[in-house]
């Protein structure tokens, strides 16, 4: 276990870091492109400016960490948990997403066109202006998820949970949802519906 370690600037490129523990630690600028968690932890911790490149995470937790500027170009996440951590300027695209609970995460202008977040539980999320173009998001929970201005445009959102979320404001030109989900925000706009 790591506690207030600073990391800041280390070059652990390809390391294995297993389920270490870590929290208060600052990764600031760190290479740790290739590294491989299962089942680490990572509790508030500062990834801002960090290359995570090409990295995998399985099982693995970062809560309440900061990813400012950071890069995660091609990393995989797959069942881990990122509750209230915050990608301010990070670069997302392309990333692997298999699951997990990305709960109170902020992605306020995010790049995350293309991705695929399939059964991802984003309840509470800020996807504020967030790019969500093409973004497969079939059966995610985005209840109460903060959508404004986000791009939509042949995103699918079929079965996603979308529980508090305003409906009215989003550009759903292209979008792909089942019949009900149609109702729903036919309604959500004015529209009369007669069965």
């Amino acid at each position: 276990m790591h506690l207030d370690g600073d990391f800041t600037g280390a070059d652990w490129y390809g390391r294995e870091l297993g389920d270490a523990v870590f929290r208060n630690c600052r990764f600031v600028d760190a290479d740790l492109s290739e590294t491989t968690t299962r089942g680490a932890v990572f509790e508030e911790c500062d990834f801002s400016g960090a290359k995570l490149n090409v990295s995998t995470h399985e099982s693995s937790a970062f809560l309440r960490c900061r990813f400012h500027r950071a890069s995660l170009f091609d990393a995989t996440l797959d069942g881990c948990k990122l509750t209230g951590s915050e990608f301010a300027g990070a670069t997302l695209f392309p990333i692997t997403v298999r699951g997990g609970g990305w709960t109170y995460v902020s992605l306020r202008g995010a790049r995350l066109a293309g991705a695929d977040l399939t059964g991802v539980n984003l309840a509470y999320a800020d996807l504020t202006g967030a790019d969500l173009r093409k973004t497969v998001l079939h059966k995610a929970d985005l209840s109460h998820a903060r959508l404004d201005n986000a791009q939509l445009k042949e995103a699918d959102l079929r079965e996603a949970r979308l529980d508090g979320v305003d409906t009215r404001g989003l550009e759903l030109s292209d979008v792909r949802v089942t019949m009900l989900q149609a109702v729903v925000f036919a309604q959500h706009r004015g529209a009369i519906v007669e069965v």
